[in-house]
């Protein structure tokens, strides 16, 4: 009975350690927003941990950089000084705090940290049930966390202190040596819990994953998650499908993981830990076959990538396979591979904001990164390409004219068109048009999300190619001919009448030319057309003067009317054929 008591003693001890180091070990901190109380933190895993502590009684009235005020269940208060704090980083992989009671001055150290960091610091059964319990959790898709503490007697914490400010006192070695004190203290840690955190995924995550695959996008998978829990997330988000199978690089030599690629079948979902991904980049030859092996894959997930890893994989992808890379990201530990890609996007969430402010792109949910990429990517890039070749079409009409009429008269340098008809041809007559060509969309955006496979055409370049800048060349060299052929077949009177018929053909063919290119009709569109034409119309006839201009006639209006006829509807026919075929 004696030792059941005891054994009952220890327990609740050890609980009321375990739910105080939920409490106490973290950067979490009450706020109060209009009476409203909430908990504030980097990580949202320390607020869930919170949460449950207070669930059971626990409550953090306030927090300082100094002091953490508890409110116990029995209603007691509880005032801890924080004495030392270590916080977590990517490298570590753990946090610690050193803290001491106010009323008993009991100093406790508290660390916490990822499974396989802990294992070292605790004894052999701890260390048993730890890789156990971090198994099991992980397999469940939870991400885990190992408690320990330790008491500290005020001669140990004295001496600490005591090496702490000796390492500090070499600059170029302080780091390297005040590291070293830390993990002294850390030796010997009593196991408290192993905690598990489920991290809820986003709707429709999975159909948009296989959207974007279906749009001929590579999808790859970086996380810092153990293997176990990156398997499961990659089942449940769809990203690895049921008849495919894990094909896990497990060697640290760098031959045997020559051996693994050259075995594996790209049908796979190929899975490597950071410790192999570190092995990997560590050889030129390695890096180059891994890479060259995994651009094949239907999917890649990496586990256990620290951030730098993040980085550095952003990085080989554009200069190993010269691919255009978008890396999307929620967290702090994503803001490395945010910057390296071509295209960063940050998610806002439970994770703060520090991805969404250091990305390109900021989105609320990831369903929202589907419409960003097929919706508004595709289109910008198909009205880009459009408004990019009419662009270079009037530039380049304007010049075969005045190259051909130049030629025709024995090279003679007399320019066929006044500097303001120059001037305004680019800047008033056609540049309304030819903007709001930016407002057209070739597809509706349902069509756009019910076929993805029409973003391969983008990926193609289809729409800005050699192939699709020798047409516009043809098109500009074949109407500036025509317009200068058939203006010099029409000549009879003055060379006023010649540059009116030649001037009033450009720009209404130029019309035309946006006109039958338009799919979807804009009212700015019809507005800007309109416009642009009461504005020529206006100078046609009233600023003849200033324009060199002739004056219109029937005779004068039907060969403006044959010459822009010629020079526009031999490509009309040929674009209305490929469009139809």
């Amino acid at each position: 009975r004696r030792s059941s008591k005891t054994e009952s003693s220890k327990n609740s001890i050890t609980l009321k350690q375990t739910l105080l180091s939920l409490m106490l070990c973290n950067n979490v901190s009450p706020i109060y927003d209009d009476d409203e109380r909430k908990l504030q933190a980097s990580s949202p895993d320390e607020v869930a941990l919170v949460n449950f502590a207070e669930t059971l009684g626990f409550l953090m009235e306030s927090r300082t950089p100094d002091k953490v005020v508890l409110k116990l269940p029995n209603h007691s208060t509880e005032t801890w000084s924080i004495l030392e704090n270590f916080p977590f980083t990517s490298e570590s992989k753990r946090m610690g705090i050193i803290i001491r009671n106010d009323a008993t001055n009991q100093i406790l150290f508290l660390l916490k940290g990822a499974d396989s960091i802990m294992v070292d610091r605790i004894d052999t059964v701890g260390r048993m049930y730890v890789e156990e319990e971090a198994e099991k959790l992980s397999k469940e898709g939870l991400r885990t966390l190992v408690f320990t503490a330790k008491k500290l007697s005020p001669e140990d914490y004295a001496a600490f202190k005591q090496r702490m400010a000796f390492a500090a006192q070499n600059l170029k070695t302080r780091d390297r040596e005040e590291k070293k004190c830390v993990e002294n203290i850390e030796g010997g840690m009593n196991l408290l819990a192993v905690t598990g955190v489920e991290d809820l995924l986003q709707e429709d995550i999975k159909s948009s994953i296989l959207t974007l695959r279906n749009a001929g996008i590579k999808v790859w998978m970086l996380t810092g998650d153990k293997l176990e829990t990156a398997k499961c997330i990659a089942i449940s988000t769809g990203f690895k499908s049921n008849e495919q199978k894990f094909y896990e690089l497990n060697s640290t030599r760098a031959s045997e993981i020559a051996q693994q690629l050259t075995d594996f079948r790209s049908e796979d979902t190929l899975l490597v830990s950071g410790p192999v991904l570190e092995v990997i980049f560590s050889s030129s030859s390695l890096t180059e076959q891994f890479f060259f092996r995994a651009r094949d894959c239907v999917s890649v997930v990496l586990c256990r990538c620290a951030p730098k890893q993040k980085a550095e994989v952003t990085m080989a992808l554009k200069s190993q396979l010269g691919k255009v890379v978008c890396g999307i990201g929620d967290g702090g530990n994503d803001v490395g591979m945010i910057q390296c890609a071509n295209v960063g996007i940050g998610i806002e969430g439970k994770e703060g904001l520090q991805a969404a402010l250091a990305s390109d792109f900021s989105v609320r949910k990831f369903n929202q990164i589907v419409r960003l990429i097929l919706w508004h990517g595709r289109l910008s890039y198909v009205r880009t390409s459009l408004m990019t070749n009419f662009v270079l079409h009037r530039g380049l009409v304007i010049s075969v004219i005045q190259v051909l009429f130049m030629t025709l008269f024995y090279y003679a340098t007399i320019y066929i068109f006044n500097g303001y008809l120059t001037l305004c041809y680019s800047t008033v007559f056609t540049c309304l048009p030819v903007f709001a060509l930016i407002l057209d969309q070739d597809i509706p955006m349902k069509q756009a999300f019910n076929y993805p496979e029409l973003y391969q055409l983008v990926q193609e370049g289809q729409h800005i190619s050699i192939e699709e800048f020798l047409s516009w060349l043809w098109k500009s060299i074949f109407q500036g001919s025509v317009i200068i052929m058939l203006s010099l077949y029409f000549l009879e009177n003055t060379l006023t009448e010649f540059v009116t018929i030649t001037f009033t053909a450009l720009i209404f063919l130029e019309y035309l030319n946006i006109l039958t290119s338009i799919r979807t009709w804009h009212r700015y569109m019809v507005y800007s057309i309109c416009l642009s034409i009461v504005i020529y119309l206006f100078c046609l006839l009233f600023l003849q003067e200033m324009f060199y201009f002739s004056s219109l006639s029937l005779e004068t209006t039907t060969k403006i009317f044959v010459i822009t006829y010629a020079a526009w509807f031999p490509f009309q026919v040929v674009q209305t054929i490929r469009r139809t075929w």
